[in-house]
């Protein structure tokens, strides 16, 4: 973890109406002296002053439960219970770090044991994290936990795999329904548990003290110094929120609790504070928390039940697009790590993606000819999937490090899930002039299909907790080959430019390309570059808008008086073993391109069914 000072900015005490404490617990330990009357604080004011957070709590299911919670309510002995659908209890979740320490998991062998009320789970044998977090659910008058080693069955072997493939289909609704996720976001393990004391060190506690400036005519101001970026220095940085499988949990939890470094900080769809800053963060600093909470609503008020209210799901408190949403949260979960990439890279964003893709079909498609349900597979929709293809990994590094050979044989080369590393996916909105786009072998849409754990496994015992497969369990893909039907041109990549050098295209031409491998290419190697799209614009790659409001009509697309051609494209590479099979190796962009050039490259006398593997 980095230790730079941030940035610093000055506040207005009295234009933010700032109120920073004053004093400070010597503890974030759950005492009456410690932290235990400001989380108190929070919770009343969310459950009973918050408009937006007491919608969300209406319109999720207070009928939903996991299939497992952990009973706390036994202050001498723990236990872990199977729900039935006609309970109706709160429940608290935990988000940490498993880290490199043994910890206690459920599993077949001591399933009886741990399921027992008479027997239950042993207080020594539980982490430090899982007793802190035992004890503040407990003062927080909550009967329930769910922690994901206990309330799943882990894997022990072949002949005991547990019922993760289950389970961690539905974890989008385990903190959704929840009443409070707990973070460690301080802790790399189990062993360093959720509370920080301050005795020893009482410096490292944030507090702010207001300065006097002198302006104009010797009249003193009182400011605020704070980090420029606080929210990120006190919490995003921190251990907990490197790991993938945290972003969702972040995202999908009504009210977090995070326990960090100096402080405890919350997040609900209404407030983000702290404890130096218990009543919300000045506006200055509240950018990366105000956008968070701002999806976090949306998220939580996008029910597949026809119980919900459309308005909500469709705008929120504003009007952004969940296409935007999706590309900033692939970017930031791709930044994150995972212990397992090969079993969790789609995985660990499920959530996120079907609540999304649950959005999107209630919002429809913007394309009013288009009836098709919308579909999610191998990280990508099915609308457009010939733009999505054109994902960009941020740094690529060698073949060896970005594309394991398990990733591989899970997820096809033109989904971002077969590398690692950040990625940055392309919009999918057909830009107006959009002349030529590949096809699928028979002429329709380029598409793949998709099948879903409920089309060959069903669950009686999930049916009865309002669990439909279909909908809540992640689509997988039938054949991992792309059909696709159009111009393949030969090149090679030219290490010194970082290009592809084509012969059907001039030197000079190729400056208008931006190529991005998906890993480091070595010099001379073979590329072909297949154009996924091309619109008109002019010679500067910008579309033409027209504003003819003055006569009635909206803002529109009119052809340039010499059209050129921008668009996208994938680097492929041959030689998979079966004739015009290729996989992808990158992706490239171009602008400014003549007719003659982009005719080049999308001859129609070469024009061929291909398959991407």
């Amino acid at each position: 973890m980095s230790h730079h000072h941030p940035s610093r900015l000055l506040v207005d005490r009295f234009t933010d109406t700032i109120t920073p404490a004053t004093t400070l617990p010597k503890t974030t330990n759950i005492t009456p002296s410690g932290s235990l009357p400001q989380i108190q604080s929070w919770i009343h004011e969310c459950s009973t002053s918050h408009e937006r957070c007491q919608a969300i709590q209406s319109s999720t299911s207070s009928s939903w439960l996991p299939t497992r919670l952990i009973d706390v309510s036994n202050p001498s002995k723990i236990h872990i219970i199977t729900t039935s659908p006609s309970m109706k209890e709160r429940y608290t979740t935990l988000s940490h770090c498993w880290g490199r320490i043994e910890i206690i998991k459920l599993i077949q062998a001591n399933y009886a044991q741990l399921t027992d009320p008479s027997v239950g789970v042993n207080w020594d044998k539980l982490t430090k994290t899982f007793q802190d977090a035992i004890t503040v659910t407990r003062a927080l008058g909550v009967k329930y936990i769910w922690i994901d080693s206990l309330c799943i069955v882990q894997w022990d072997g072949e002949k005991a795999p547990g019922d993760f493939k289950t389970e961690g289909q539905l974890m989008h609704l385990v903190y959704r329904n929840s009443f409070l996720n707990l973070a460690g976001a301080d802790s790399k393990d189990g062993s360093q548990g959720l509370f920080r004391s301050y005795e020893k060190n009482p410096r490292q506690r944030v507090l702010h003290e207001p300065v006097k400036i002198e302006g104009g005519r010797g009249i003193a101001a009182e400011w605020y110094i704070l980090p420029k970026d606080y929210w990120r220095h006190e919490l995003l940085d921190k251990i907990l929120y490197t790991r993938g499988w945290v972003f969702q949990e972040r995202m999908l939890a009504p009210r977090i609790l995070h326990f960090s470094t100096h402080q405890l900080l919350w997040d609900c769809a209404t407030l983000s504070a702290s404890e130096s800053l218990p009543q919300g963060l000045p506006r200055q600093i509240d950018t990366i928390s105000a956008t968070e909470r701002h999806w976090r609503e949306r998220l939580l008020l996008m029910r597949s039940t026809p119980a919900n209210q459309p308005a909500l799901i469709r705008a929120g408190t504003a009007d952004d697009s969940l296409e935007t949403f999706w590309i900033d949260s692939v970017r930031n979960y791709t930044r994150c790590e995972l212990t397992n990439y090969i079993s969790d890279r789609l995985q660990a964003i499920w959530g996120v993606a079907k609540v999304v893709r649950d959005g999107l079909r209630e919002k429809g498609s913007w394309d009013e000819n288009d009836h098709q349900e919308e579909e999610y597979a191998a990280g990508l929709w099915s609308k457009n999937l010939y733009l999505q293809l054109a994902w960009r990994v941020v740094n690529p590094r060698s073949r060896e490090e970005t594309r394991l050979p398990g990733l591989q044989g899970i997820h096809p080369s033109w989904s971002w899930a077969s590398t690692i590393g950040e990625i940055s996916l392309q919009s999918r909105l057909r830009l107006a002039g959009t002349w030529y786009r590949v096809r699928h072998h028979d002429g329709g849409e380029v598409r793949f299909e998709v099948k879903c754990l409920g089309d060959v496994e069903g669950s009686p015992e999930l049916a009865a907790r309002g669990v439909e497969p279909k909908r809540d369990h992640q689509p997988e893909l039938v054949g991992k080959k792309l059909a696709v039907r159009g111009v393949t041109v030969r090149g090679c990549w030219d290490q010194k430019t970082q290009g592809v050098r084509v012969s059907v295209v001039d030197v000079a031409v190729v400056k208008r390309f931006d190529f991005f491998p998906d890993v480091v290419l070595e010099e001379g190697r073979e590329v072909y570059l297949l154009v996924l799209s091309a619109h008109e614009t002019d010679e500067h790659g910008q579309l033409v808008m027209v504003d003819d409001s003055a006569s009635g009509s909206e803002v529109s697309w009119r052809k340039p008086n010499v059209t050129y051609n921008s668009g996208t494209g994938l680097m492929l590479e041959g030689g998979v073993g079966v004739e015009n099979e290729y996989k992808r190796i990158g992706a490239f962009r171009f602008q400014g391109l003549g007719k003659d050039d982009m005719r080049a490259l999308v001859d129609e006398t070469g024009v061929k069914n291909i398959s991407i593997l």
